[in-house]
């Protein structure tokens, strides 16, 4: 009886621990994942994962060949919150740091690359 009474509590043990929820990032898969690279060094990159995390960005160079030539990078990344709410970022980084954007300000990215190059880029 002793035996049985085990066996039972070792598989109720077994079978809850199986049935437990997992959080979804630790089963999360690359779904996408692209990146190119020209000969000048001008890049993209982009990559999105099962659970709803995703990247792209852009890197280009700006005032080739002068002085002040620099990587110009904007981009965006994307997560869900725990409210289930999907939250992006829009960044860019140039020759003075690294910068968070307001939604929409692709319009107001400096360094002499208009906004439409800059919303081309980004696809």
């Amino acid at each position: 009886m002793f035996k049985e009474r085990w066996l039972f509590l070792v598989c109720f043990i077994v079978v809850l621990a199986n049935a437990a929820p997992l959080d979804k990032d630790n089963e999360a898969t690359i779904t996408l994942n692209n990146y190119t690279i020209d000969e000048k060094g001008n890049y993209r990159f982009r990559f999105k994962s099962s659970n709803g995390i995703e990247r792209d960005e852009t890197g280009i160079k700006v005032y080739e060949g002068e002085p002040n030539e620099h990587l110009l990078v904007i981009g965006q990344h994307s997560y869900f919150n725990e409210k289930g709410e999907k939250v992006s970022i829009l960044y860019s980084a140039d020759e003075t740091g690294y910068h968070i954007l307001p939604p929409g300000a692709l319009g107001t990215v400096t360094s002499g690359v208009p906004g439409n190059v800059v919303a081309t880029l980004l696809g």
